[in-house]
């Protein structure tokens, strides 16, 4: 308000940026705390500065380089050799939550490969920790010993489907599944602690509904005719090969099937980015 009179101003923000941004991991950010804390004379700001001009009066003859790389090693070789008693713990900022009432071991809540995750037992003793992921929508911060010991209860066995496979429960780097011998299936949103043998079934089932809605024909051979997101197609596992449009994929021979795969190019291996 100005003057006793009221303005009005409009303001706009863009959502959704983060698609073009470099963003740290968990495991970036884990190498960067330890360096600063354990190596601060190599990742100071200066040390460039200081490494460039160093090498410039090794180029103009000023020093030697065997002098310089010598003066490096001094300082740094005692850095390395203290960082060897750091525990893992420290190293993964791995957060005591308590002890396991059955087997007295200790229960971590830590950073892994993959992200926050629990550890029963220690890394450095004779026998090997139990590994079990985090609670879903629970932080690493805020994770009770009481949540991390129902995780370790993972896999369940929440029954049997209707031929008698047995049917386990678990949480996975993807969310919570079930899994029947070799097949796994999500249930989100619901709980592996909590998902009943019948709401279990009725993912499994609609699991191999689809699987089986997928194959509009096997044959022997391996070669299989399949419904695909843009159109039918035959495939070996090798290559893939389009049905042409005025052919009904349902008569589809597999002689004509071979045919088509025949002529179609071998799939692509997928190039990795090369390193910058």
């Amino acid at each position: 308000m100005r003057d006793d009179n009221v303005s009005h101003e409009e303001t706009s923000e863009i959502t959704g940026t983060e698609r073009g941004k470099l963003l740290p991991t968990h495991v970036a950010e884990i190498t960067t705390d330890f360096l600063v804390k354990h190596f601060s004379e190599i990742v100071d700001y200066d040390f460039t500065a200081k490494a460039e001009e160093g090498f410039d009066k090794v180029a103009d003859g000023d020093i030697k380089w065997q002098d310089l790389i010598g003066k490096f090693y001094k300082s740094f070789q005692p850095l390395v050799e203290k960082s060897e008693d750091i525990s893992r713990q420290e190293t993964s900022k791995a957060r005591l939550l308590g002890e396991d009432p059955a087997s007295k071991k200790p229960i971590y809540a830590r950073y892994g490969r993959f992200g926050p995750m629990l550890q029963k037992g220690e890394v450095e003793s004779e026998e090997k920790p139990i590994f079990a992921s985090m609670p879903e929508g629970v932080s690493l911060k805020d994770v009770t010993l009481e949540q991390a010991l129902e995780m370790f209860k993972l896999p369940r066995e929440v029954g049997k489907t209707s031929d008698g496979k047995s049917i386990l429960a678990n949480f996975g780097r993807f969310g919570p599944y079930i899994q029947v011998e070799k097949t796994y299936v999500s249930i989100k949103p619901l709980d592996p602690l909590t998902i009943t043998e019948s709401e279990a079934r009725e993912f499994y089932e609609k699991k191999l509904q689809g699987d089986k809605d997928k194959y509009i024909n096997q044959f022997a051979s391996g070669i299989s005719v399949i419904k695909g997101p843009y159109g039918p197609y035959v495939t070996d596992g090798k290559r893939n090969a389009r049905i042409p449009k005025d052919t009904d994929p349902k008569s589809l021979s597999e002689k004509a099937a071979k045919e088509l795969l025949d002529k179609a190019p071998a799939k692509r291996k997928a190039k990795r980015k090369a390193k910058r």
